[in-house]
């Protein structure tokens, strides 16, 4: 089965608008509705790529749609989905055809200096092994994702764990141990500067 590929950059919230004519380059005569960059996502500056899989039936309306491959973030990969899911296609497309598009997410075009992780600010933790300033590969047992917001003193709000079908325990000792870190951005760097970051927090493995 062919695979058709399109990418839409959306830089600024303004130009979340390359959704239609990307579409209609893979697939001519798409109708969708104009794309919008999550309000949440904004919130956190969050960028990223996502990959979206889908089929098309003969009524032209979308079969199925998967993501193939996540930007790290649920929010904008579920807009993704969401958006792809209300698109229509021509009816004359073969049910069974299969394409692939990516939605590739950003606030502008300048690059953000992000507060990193002060070093030995955190508190010692039995459960904690570390942490990784700006990873966002996927959270497992051995490790979680947060997002948060970082205020004038260094301390650490507003944390969101990207942490989907892991256990609460494991969410909730990666959010205390952050808690207690501090983060800033070196005064010596130069670029535009955020009160956002993200890191995975690295948990010890539990003996069975």
């Amino acid at each position: 089965m062919p695979m058709h590929e399109a990418s839409f950059p959306l830089r600024c919230v303004a130009a979340a608008l390359a959704i239609l004519p990307g579409l209609g380059q893979a697939m001519p005569g798409a109708a969708c509705q104009p794309q919008v960059y999550p309000q949440e996502a904004r919130r956190y500056e969050l960028d990223g790529k996502t990959t979206m899989r889908f089929s098309v039936g003969q009524d032209g309306k979308v079969v199925t749609a998967s993501v193939a491959r996540s930007s790290g973030w649920k929010v904008l990969d579920d807009a993704a989905l969401s958006n792809v899911r209300q698109c229509v296609f021509p009816a004359d497309r073969a049910a069974k055809e299969n394409f692939s598009v990516q939605y590739v997410w950003g606030l502008d075009d300048t690059e953000l200096l992000r507060p990193l992780l002060v070093p030995g600010s955190c508190q010692p933790s039995q459960r904690i092994q570390g942490y990784n300033n700006l990873d966002k590969s996927a959270s497992n047992d051995s490790g979680v994702v947060l997002r948060m917001f970082i205020g004038s003193e260094g301390a650490p709000a507003r944390i969101v764990a990207e942490a989907p079908g892991l256990p609460a325990e494991l969410v909730e000792a990666a959010i205390t141990y952050v808690q207690g870190c501090r983060f800033a951005i070196d005064p010596g760097v130069g670029g535009t500067r955020s009160w956002t970051t993200y890191g995975k927090v690295l948990l010890h493995r539990q003996p069975l």
